[in-house]
């Protein structure tokens, strides 16, 4: 089994071979705010081939959908609110209604396959095109809190690399900078304010020394000015602020291109 549907009040489980229907949200970083402020987004999904050990119609209510690994370990869970389960027209499948604040992503499970066969690899995440890579975080994101070691602390290393060349929006930066601080698949925030509170937990304080190969690419692609409390400020700059105020000093590097012909 892929899946699992845990539904929270009766601690039930029905599992299932595939989803359908689950993984359809189409989103970006400018999106958020006004998604995350909006009613709640209705999705219905089908469980295929499921296996359950309770009366269907005691299965109501809140539930998370998990996604397990080969060994039926959860590699990430989904939260969904007012869930309804009803047979499906064969008993090949089951049908889920739910309410969720973002639908998941439609490459997300692209991804959950692929991370079931073998461990993220370095620079992974550019092979996906501007636009797609708002899955990866939320995959990462997902993997990260289901780590045991997520509650660990550790002393960070005093400087970390970030490979800058497909810094091309705001989801590729915090892509890469997941991928420098913590490796290959790697999560520290897919926000301006979560990519300072996780800094902040993470450094304690520690001055870090962050070399920003190709950092251009970033400040031409992330000019787009926002409002903040201090003012209108480019998302390049308020990132640099972030690293700042976390006392990470940012060095600009050369690309990894030019690093290979020295």
């Amino acid at each position: 089994m892929k899946y699992s549907v845990r539904f929270e009040e009766s601690d039930t489980f029905v599992s299932a071979c595939e989803l359908e229907g689950f993984f359809v949200g189409r989103y970006s970083d400018d999106d958020f705010g006004a998604l995350l402020d909006a009613e709640n987004a209705r999705v219905t999904f089908r469980l295929v081939r499921p296996t359950l050990d309770a009366p269907i119609e005691t299965l109501r209510g809140d539930i998370e959908v998990l996604v397990l690994d080969t060994e039926g370990r959860p590699m990430g869970r989904y939260v969904l609110w007012a869930a309804k389960l009803v047979a499906g027209d064969t008993p090949e499948y089951l049908v889920v209604t739910a309410r969720t604040g973002l639908a998941p992503h439609a490459e997300a499970r692209r991804l959950w396959d692929r991370f079931r066969v073998s461990r993220p690899q370095r620079g992974e995440w550019c092979t996906l095109q501007v636009g797609a890579r708002e899955a990866w975080l939320e995959v990462a994101g997902l993997r990260y809190a289901e780590s045991p070691s997520k509650g660990e602390r550790s002393v960070p290393p005093r400087e970390f690399v970030m490979e800058g060349d497909e810094i091309k929006d705001v989801a590729s930066f915090f892509c890469a900078i997941g991928e420098a601080f913590r490796g290959p698949g790697g999560y520290i925030g897919c926000s301006f304010t979560e990519l300072d509170e996780s800094l902040e937990d993470y450094l304690q304080g520690t001055l870090v020394r962050l070399i920003w190969r190709n950092i251009s690419v970033a400040r031409s692609s992330l000019s787009a000015v926002v409002d903040i409390a201090g003012g209108p400020i480019s998302k390049f700059d308020l990132l640099l602020s972030i690293l700042s105020q976390n006392n990470v000093e940012v060095i600009p590097g050369r690309s990894s291109s030019e690093c290979s012909k020295c």
